[in-house]
């Protein structure tokens, strides 16, 4: 089997982009409003990805000058969920495991050297923001006009700013290739490729509105696709979920034979789903585990 693991939510509860933010004044509230704009564009365009916040955030962290080793420094601080390292470990031994995330490189390289990933089995967001800082930039009137923002003014506010930034930043946005959505799923086709295997012998964990697209094609193409923790946006592409505080009974669910009898005989901590007709439920079960795991982080599309 091919094992293919988001990173944000499974395996670290940290948002490194919004916590990077925080680094800011207020950046905190700022990264929210930016991502409920990302959320808005996912749901109304047919060909936006979800997960571009963390090219959206671009101008505020070089107004700031945020550079790599900021990224690196929040990077450290990230926990890594319980039994994740027992999980790579175990599935290792027989399996191929990678990581496919939206975080930049400078996050996802670091927790993957932690957990025993190797950069070559990451596929993640190439983010040299080194080389943009060069730029002037000055956003704090438009930060505080972003803290007063109601709901129902985000969509026409960011519409504004981003269609009428600066040139050579807005530049910068449109070329940073966020891997979300779509890119995510291109991710497993690559790994497929270098693996010589078939899409049936894939299984994908993922948790939010980046994954969704790469679950439901697993799902379609007889691959096994399962959500952990996951929100309203996610759990309905999946095929199974897993919702607890300790990721280990995920390799003994994704090394068993026959999952949906491994559902009906599980006593212990969690709780295992196949998708079906109870959606509403698992996506009551999820948020509550949700917010456990994740916290503020956790509300974020």
């Amino acid at each position: 089997m091919i094992v293919c693991f988001d990173l944000e939510g499974p395996i670290s509860p940290q948002d490194n982009a919004y916590e990077l933010m925080k680094l800011i004044p207020y950046g905190g509230e700022i990264f929210s409003k930016i991502s409920k704009y990302d959320d808005i564009l996912a749901l109304k365009k047919k060909d936006y990805e979800a997960g571009y916040t963390l090219a959206l955030i671009l101008p505020f962290l070089i107004s700031h000058k945020i550079n790599e080793e900021d990224i690196k420094k929040v990077s450290e601080k990230a926990k890594i969920n319980e039994g994740v390292k027992e999980l790579v470990s175990v599935l290792k031994k027989k399996h191929k495991f990678y990581i496919i995330s939206t975080s930049y490189e400078q996050h996802a390289y670091s927790i993957g050297k932690r957990i025993g990933v190797p950069k070559e089995d990451i596929y993640c967001t190439e983010f040299p923001i080194n080389d943009y800082l060069h730029h002037d930039i000055d956003l704090q009137e438009t930060e505080k006009e972003i803290l007063n923002l109601k709901d129902h003014s985000i969509e026409e506010f960011f519409n504004n700013f981003y269609e009428n930034i600066d040139k050579e930043i807005k530049k910068i946005i449109e070329n940073t290739k966020i891997i979300g959505g779509r890119y995510k799923t291109e991710a497993i086709y690559k790994i497929l490729e270098r693996e010589n295997e078939n899409i049936k012998s894939v299984v994908a964990v993922g948790d939010s509105i980046t994954d969704f697209k790469m679950l439901k094609a697993i799902k379609e193409k007889g691959g096994i696709s399962i959500v952990f923790n996951g929100n309203e946006y996610a759990i309905p592409y999946a095929e199974f979920a897993f919702a607890g505080t300790n990721l280990l009974p995920l390799a003994s669910f994704i090394e068993s034979q026959n999952k949906k009898e491994f559902i009906k005989k599980w006593k212990g901590k969690g709780y295992f789903h196949h998708v079906g007709e109870d959606i509403e439920k698992i996506i009551l079960i999820h948020k509550k585990y949700r917010n456990i795991m994740r916290g503020k982080a956790g509300e974020l599309g």
